[in-house]
């Protein structure tokens, strides 16, 4: 693990100095989750997932910076900025320097910490963070009320 003041190089990956701390201080004890497994997640849910959310990306430079994330976690355990089709996050760059799209950082998140998310288009990459994590898969899908008028 190659650390900068900034970024910690993990799996590919570097991840926002603060992040790191985050997820090697809190989620990973708290998951009692190796944080090496946690990181090879991460790098296996970019890999896998990273260009479709970028295609789905609107907003040029719409990014989330990684003290909203943390916040998200850290207080409210809500993250309403996160969206699929229009955030990336500063937190998290591939091995190609590109900003990793907040979902796919998130999605890891809530599948660790077992926060429910109904974030349209992001099933399969709760279902895919379940799986690497071996934890239950925390999507649910909006609930419509079909007795609405």
């Amino acid at each position: 693990m190659q650390t900068t003041a900034r970024f910690t190089q993990q799996d590919g990956l570097f991840i926002d100095g603060h992040l790191h701390i985050f997820i090697e201080q809190q989620l990973c004890q708290k998951t009692t989750l190796d944080c090496d497994d946690v990181y090879q997640a991460l790098a296996t849910l970019v890999d896998e997932f990273g260009c479709q959310c970028r295609k789905n990306k609107h907003l040029e430079d719409d990014s989330l910076d990684v003290q909203t994330l943390l916040y998200a976690y850290q207080v409210e355990h809500n993250h309403p900025h996160c969206h699929v089709d229009a955030q990336t996050t500063t937190a998290v760059l591939d091995e190609y320097c590109c900003q990793v799209p907040a979902i796919i950082v998130v999605a890891l998140m809530d599948t660790l910490s077992g926060t429910p998310s109904d974030e349209e288009g992001a099933k399969a990459i709760y279902q895919r963070a379940a799986e690497l994590t071996n934890r239950p898969c925390t999507y649910r899908s909006a609930l419509k009320n079909a007795n609405a008028a």
